[in-house]
């Protein structure tokens, strides 16, 4: 257990890495060098792609990581192997014959509107066949508990090399319209160094013994892979089909704006990441021993903690928001994402105060509910989508995966009241609640606006900073002296001590 949290720990610190690389890229350099158009493309793109990665790995890049340790010593191994990487490979020769198919679907959804795309929509074949094999050989380094070095590669060997790229572009080294063999090539360049990687543990071995497709645990294999398909097309849809809504009704650089907005989610969600992965052990435990109070208490626990921390990073990033935009290159081009920001920002906080809701689903018997919600919120984003995109443009988006995402929680929480009599809230949450409204008003009636320098940066950066500390440090100082939160102000008091 101890390298195991060991190895959490350096991934964890990887993935903020990224996060900040991410953020330099997202925020600054892509909006310089390729602008709303450009970074429209290679997001519409990437979420063309990853629309066919759950059929093409067959749910199989989940499932290695299941039963790797079942047939781990087992004479089948090697076979384990080979079967769940030859059959992915069947399955994109099938998707290579069906694309001429695809490809007539790709020209309905974005020849009018986003033609820059279809222009580029060959790329999205190979890179589909890359993203196919780095989830599997991922999947593989983490089945041997391998986690720091695919979470290396993939947030920040693929991030630097997109940098790189988009830099060659802005100097004019590389054309604009090689933009997408950027994004492929920094993908390959990512599964070559993994591939690399994964074969130096030793543990890709090929072979064939005949009775494997009959034996008991090749069955289960199987029938997990197909449930985790299943899973996975809906949590592809639900993540990426705003984008591609986006860029099919209003093209390229609205695409491009929404993008670069909803990296401010990204920003809100970080911390949900550790509080769930510190969650899960313990839930698994607690249905384990039928420890239903256990499991109350962690609902609660999770609730108030990520709508607190969830809450003041929203409030902070959108109280700054206007000088936020004022700092991003080509500043008047980004200046539409701002309501995106809002609402997105909005249904990060609505999932993050709703606690640790799947989780509980996912490790309960009732776990098979899943798979019908989340197709129903599949449904309720593709409707809302349509209906608020023709009439609000991008923060038709935004307002339509906050309306998706709150409905769907309101299931959630009805569903886990009725089966398991829990719920997520306490008199804490209602405090919590009132004291994020209340700054939230007081920021938005009082004038917090300094003009101190010539340049207009310079003052954009000061506004954020003194008005981050005008309102978040009283906000935070009266979270932390009311108690509302025992496991935040325990963080706290750890950290004076260790200051001190």
């Amino acid at each position: 257990m101890g390298m195991i949290i060991k190895q959490s720990f350096k991934a964890s610190m990887v993935s903020y890495l990224g996060v900040a690389i991410g953020a330099v890229n997202n925020l600054f350099l892509f909006p310089k060098f390729i602008g709303a158009e450009g970074i429209g493309i290679i997001n519409v793109i990437s979420a063309a792609a990853s629309l066919f990665l759950p059929v093409l790995q067959l749910g199989f890049n989940t499932s290695l990581i299941k039963f790797f340790p079942v047939f781990k010593d087992r004479p089948y191994f090697a076979t384990f192997i080979t079967y769940a990487f030859v059959i992915p490979l069947f399955a994109l020769l099938g998707f290579i014959l069906l694309w001429p198919l695809t490809e007539e679907v790709f020209e309905w959804l974005f020849k009018a509107k986003a033609n820059l795309v279809f222009e580029n929509i060959e790329w999205v074949l190979p890179l589909t066949a890359i993203l196919v094999f780095f989830g599997l050989f991922e999947s593989l380094a983490k089945a041997n508990y391998k986690i720091v070095f695919p979470t290396v590669v993939r947030n920040v060997i693929w991030r630097l090399s997109m940098t790189f790229g988009v830099a060659l572009i802005g100097f004019k080294y590389l054309a604009m319209d090689q933009l997408v063999l950027v994004l492929v090539w920094s993908w390959l360049l990512s599964l070559i160094i993994l591939l690399i990687y994964t074969l130096s543990l030793g543990e890709f071995k090929l072979g064939w013994k005949s009775g494997f497709l009959k034996d008991r645990e090749t069955k289960s294999f199987n029938s997990f892979s197909a449930y985790v398909i299943l899973l996975g097309v809906s949590g592809v849809l639900i993540q990426r089909i705003d984008q591609l809504m986006v860029g099919a009704y209003l093209g390229e650089s609205p695409a491009g704006v929404f993008s670069t907005a909803m990296y401010f989610a990204t920003l809100i969600e970080i911390p949900k990441r550790s509080v769930i992965g510190i969650i899960q052990p313990v839930l698994v435990d607690a249905f384990k021993n039928d420890d239903m109070d256990k499991v109350d208490e962690m609902y609660k626990k999770s609730s108030l903690n990520l709508l607190l921390i969830g809450g003041v990073i929203f409030l902070l990033i959108w109280i700054n928001v206007q000088d936020i935009f004022q700092l991003i290159p080509r500043s008047k081009e980004f200046s539409a994402g701002i309501y995106v920001v809002l609402f997105y920002g909005l249904a990060r906080v609505i999932d993050m105060g709703m606690g640790c809701n799947n989780e509980i689903i996912v490790f309960s018997k009732f776990y098979k509910v899943n798979l019908p919600m989340q197709f129903f919120l599949v449904g309720i984003v593709m409707l809302t989508n349509a209906v608020f995109i023709p009439k609000f443009d991008i923060a038709g988006a935004a307002l339509a995966t906050t309306i998706s995402v709150l409905t769907y929680n309101l299931l959630r929480f009805v569903y886990l009241y009725w089966k398991l009599r829990i719920i997520p809230f306490s008199k804490e949450s209602l405090y919590t609640l009132i004291i994020l409204v209340s700054f939230w008003l007081l920021a938005e009636v009082v004038p917090f606006e300094f003009s101190l320098f010539d340049e207009i940066k310079l003052n954009n950066m000061f506004n954020i900073v003194a008005r981050s500390i005008v309102i978040g440090l009283p906000m935070i100082l009266l979270f932390y002296f009311l108690r509302i939160s025992s496991v935040i102000n325990n963080a706290f008091d750890g950290l004076i001590k260790k200051l001190k």
